[in-house]
């Protein structure tokens, strides 16, 4: 076991000094990308930028990887020139991608996995296109730090540290906001444990209002269906259209743009609904919830009053945040019209194969989940209509949550010899680490530059910038992909209904 880790820890260092050494950076904002050209003046100048005002509190809780590598700059006595600034985030991420290989280790020790769990847990971590590609190929972000951060909230949610759970959370904060979010929910469930009647319901009896999930997923079908039709054939021909106009890359309010967008949405809600397994579970959440000891409820609200009193320091509140709850909602209801399960997809690109799992094992991966407490099922929760946005990062933090979870399921499962080969491929196929994507200078980057190529070989990892023929190539990769792992694995071992009586694996504490 130790053995394997130590080349894991290699694998991480090989990738990032080839990054480094060999690499291609991001042609847009002169190699810091888009957000980073901000962030690359908080490096500069951070303390003038605060001292004049000139953050809002969306840029005010992304500080921190900024700030750090500022200090490492000055530590070094290096000049603030672009190249070093570029140079001292791609550092930062490879320490951080290190720290989150040593966190992987300490988590497959506590549930013991085995040693195809730990590889499977590793591949789904960092052999994936968010890690093994984009961390260096667009190093000035915030998103490596939101990965650590994710993974240190993991271990010590796990490891039972309400302290360090606490500190990590404000930390986070201000690189991933949601950070303080997911924090106060693991504090206040920390000692959620679900009784087994919760955790491994019987399975098919789930409803709402006696709406069966069955019953979601034929709705959800015949709405893939009719929005085909409208989409492709009726629209055209009536000249249908809701003008109503919606911002970003989504266009038009449109009703084959409602129709297209239903699948995934009616797929979110059965996700959820699968995932909270019985009307039993929200009761017995509620009973947990008034047993929190009141340490752990002060602990929950001070990481959340703490962040928001330094950003009302530091933030200017006549500057406008850039998105808000109204994008949001819009990029959940209104996709490229068309483009159906395009969330999934893009998932799928972005995190690698562990997703195409996840689907296939939903509620294998729900009842592991319950399993580990309110507190994990909480991120699940929240995290899962952030992965419906079209935009893969945006589950950065929670993905540690869903791919422990998932090794937990493939630990029960029985599989063929060829599953870790097929597993192995399909892998590295997604992560892309392999892939240039500067084979020619990007000449133009306006919203239709974005789907044409060059540009199109980064942006197609992103479902609202991604174009016809990305979609249309990847997408059957994707579906022979479902197909080979779903064959590769012969089943689960035990009934789901004796999980939860069958030996659990010991968590350190």
């Amino acid at each position: 076991m130790q053995g394997s880790h130590r080349l894991m820890f290699l694998i991480v260092i090989a990738l990032g000094l080839l990054n480094f050494f060999f690499g291609e950076k991001v042609q847009s904002g002169g190699g810091f990308g888009w957000d980073g050209v901000l962030y690359a003046e908080m490096v500069r100048d951070l303390e003038s930028m605060i001292s004049l005002g000139q953050l809002s509190s969306y840029y005010s809780l992304r500080i921190l990887p900024s700030a750090v590598v500022r200090g490492m700059l000055f530590l070094v006595n290096a000049q603030m020139t672009d190249i070093n600034i570029i140079r001292g985030f791609e550092v930062y991420n490879l320490l951080l991608l290190v720290g989150v290989c040593l966190v992987w280790k300490l988590l497959s020790d506590s549930f013991a996995l085995s040693l195809a769990g730990r590889w499977a847990g590793f591949g789904g971590i960092f052999i994936n296109f968010q890690c093994s590609k984009q961390a260096f190929y667009y190093p000035v972000l915030t998103d490596v730090t939101a990965l650590f951060c994710g993974m240190l909230l993991l271990l010590f949610y796990v490891r039972k540290k309400p302290l360090l759970l606490f500190l990590t959370s404000i930390i986070g904060a201000f690189a991933w906001p949601v950070a303080l979010v997911f924090g106060a929910l693991l504090l206040i469930f920390l000692e959620g444990n679900l009784p087994s009647r919760a955790v491994a319901p019987k399975p098919s009896r789930f409803s709402m209002g006696g709406v069966t999930v069955p019953y979601l997923v034929k709705l959800g079908g015949l709405l893939v269906l009719i929005g085909s039709i409208y989409g492709y054939a009726l629209a055209p021909i009536l000249g249908l259209e809701f003008a109503c106009t919606a911002p970003s890359p989504v266009g038009f309010c449109t009703l084959e743009g409602l129709l297209t967008g239903a699948p995934s949405l009616f797929g979110l809600l059965v996700a959820l609904a699968v995932l909270l397994g019985s009307w039993v579970f929200l009761m017995d959440s509620f009973s947990c919830l008034l047993r929190t000891r009141f340490f752990l409820i002060f602990l929950a609200v001070a990481s959340v009053v703490i962040p928001a009193l330094l950003v009302g320091l530091i933030a200017n509140p006549e500057i406008q945040n850039p998105g808000g709850w109204q994008v949001t909602i819009t990029y959940l209801l209104l996709p490229p019209v068309g483009k159906f399960l395009l969330s999934t997809l893009t998932l799928v690109l972005f995190w690698g194969p562990l997703v195409l799992l996840l689907i296939i094992y939903w509620r294998e991966f729900c009842v592991e989940a319950r399993r580990l407490g309110l507190g994990f099922v909480a991120v699940i929760f929240i995290s899962l209509p952030l992965g419906f946005l079209g935009e893969p990062r945006m589950i950065t933090l929670g993905w540690p949550f869903f791919v422990l979870g998932v090794v937990l399921v493939l630990e029960r499962l029985e599989k063929k010899a060829s599953f870790k080969y097929v597993l192995g491929l399909f892998t590295v196929l997604y992560a892309q680490f392999w892939l240039v994507i500067n084979v020619s200078p990007w000449l133009s980057l306006d919203d239709a530059s974005l789907l044409e190529f060059p540009v199109q070989l980064y942006f197609m990892h992103y479902g609202l910038w991604m174009s016809w023929f990305s979609y249309f190539l990847q997408l059957p990769v994707v579906i022979i992909s479902v197909v080979l792992l779903r064959n590769s694995i012969v089943g689960v071992s035990a009934d789901i209904e004796v999980w939860e009586h069958s030996g659990d694996k010991a968590v350190s504490k």
